[in-house]
């Protein structure tokens, strides 16, 4: 069951502070990418491109966790479990456009490539565990 997130961390998530999401393997190894994000109110969003590891092992495994710990205060952590519950293209280079804005200012993503297909993941949270 999905729950609720902190004020706490909603404002980080609101911030351009990277996170580490973790995915699952075929093997059952973590498989961990540093992310941009941002929210849609009690869910995390980020973006992708189809056929790289992320992606395809959220298609076998629609498990995650998200480390979110500010660059100026180490020791704030949240440590997150939760499932994705949704990808979509359709809106998928817009939202990467947006968090390029929030993390460079730069208007749009600068790596997007002829024929990439970007990808929106919404993560439900299950499971929180904070060190603050």
């Amino acid at each position: 069951m999905p729950i609720s997130l902190p004020d706490d961390l909603k404002a980080l998530l609101d911030a351009p502070t990277f996170v580490h999401l973790t995915t699952i393997d075929p093997d059952g190894a973590p498989q961990a990418s540093a992310m941009w994000v941002k929210r849609d109110g009690d869910r995390i969003v980020f973006n992708t491109a189809e056929g790289r590891r992320k992606w395809r092992n959220i298609q076998a495994d629609p498990r995650v966790a998200v480390s979110v710990s500010p660059a100026d205060q180490p020791y704030l952590n949240f440590s997150i479990q939760g499932r994705v519950v949704e990808m979509r293209t359709s809106d998928g280079v817009d939202v990467i456009d947006e968090l390029a804005r929030k993390y460079t200012d730069e208007d749009r993503y600068m790596w997007l490539t002829e024929g990439m297909v970007r990808v929106t993941v919404l993560i439900e949270v299950d499971r929180i565990a904070a060190n603050r």
